[in-house]
């Protein structure tokens, strides 16, 4: 992805432009995300889940391009940082366990990180739209923020009855299993 230069942002219309690339970036970044964390996952449903949303999350980066064409505007800028952040310390979180269905749990924990993330933007980008009265863009960017939250719902409620329960039984289970070494 070609970078283009940072251009000044001089009124609302410019600022949420910027807002709405900083959107796609962060679609893009958590598309090839997803798809490294399905070779990760363990867990049935967690791995049917993030396939699921990885369709969900490039049905929203190209509702993010249908609304640069609406805005005549490029979807090209700056890498969002704050997704490619939490991506970095997502994966150093997953790298630390040991256990793979703790590493299930902290995969969520990514996932959550980022839609959390993204909604907060998608709720930014909604606001300027309305503001700017453009009722039409704030209608494709709140389908986006609906899926995001019902995803988010999903994922609490996928690591609270199975992934959570499952994470801290294993680790109690593969302890009692492993025999402690006498202290000297």
């Amino acid at each position: 992805m070609a970078i283009l230069a940072q251009k000044d942002i001089f009124d609302l219309y410019d600022l949420m432009v910027e807002q709405l690339r900083d959107l796609y970036d962060g679609e893009l970044q958590q598309i090839t995300f997803l798809e490294s964390q399905s070779n990760v996952a363990v867990s049935f449903e967690l791995i049917e889940f993030l396939s699921f949303h990885l369709k969900e999350t490039k049905r929203q980066a190209r509702r993010i391009l249908e609304i640069f064409e609406i805005l005549n505007e490029d979807a090209e800028g700056e890498s969002c940082d704050g997704i490619k952040g939490l991506i970095k310390e997502s994966k150093k979180l997953a790298d630390r366990c040991i256990n793979k269905e703790v590493r299930d749990a902290a995969v969520i924990t990514a996932i959550q990180h980022i839609n959390h993330y993204e909604m907060a933007g998608y709720g930014t980008a909604i606001a300027y739209a309305k503001t700017l009265h453009r009722h039409d863009i704030a209608e494709l960017l709140l389908d986006t923020l609906r899926e995001e939250k019902r995803a988010d719902m999903g994922l609490s409620d996928l690591a609270e009855n199975q992934i959570n329960p499952d994470a801290k039984w294993s680790a109690i289970i593969k302890k009692i299993q492993t025999p402690s070494t006498p202290e000297a």
